[in-house]
């Protein structure tokens, strides 16, 4: 009971109790998540490049623009960005990209 009580006051003060198997589940999974960072090593320069752009907010038109490439060479660009960073969406490649920037 005393121990209830003690988690119960814990999660009231803003704490997070975890059992120790739990803590261990956490960090299991962080641990298996890491290889996937590294999937920005393989990007090459341009990819890179486009990668930057679109953090930027750019569109695909205006990076085609500034890259002096077409727009479906923009695209084959960031379909092989998302296979490499193993992401299936804009957002979540730039959520890679910045945290290879930090």
């Amino acid at each position: 009971m005393d121990k209830i009580l003690s988690s119960i006051r814990d999660v009231y003060n803003g704490g997070a109790p975890m059992s120790f198997s739990i803590a261990r589940k956490v960090l299991q999974h962080f641990e298996r998540k890491l290889p996937e960072v590294q999937g920005f090593d393989e990007l090459t320069d341009r990819e890179k490049e486009i990668l930057e752009l679109l953090a930027q907010g750019l569109l695909y038109k205006e990076i085609a623009d500034k890259k002096f490439i077409s727009i479906d060479t923009v695209k084959k660009h960031v379909g092989n960005i998302y296979r490499k960073l193993h992401v299936n969406n804009k957002v979540e490649a730039i959520n890679k990209f910045n945290h290879f920037k930090n």
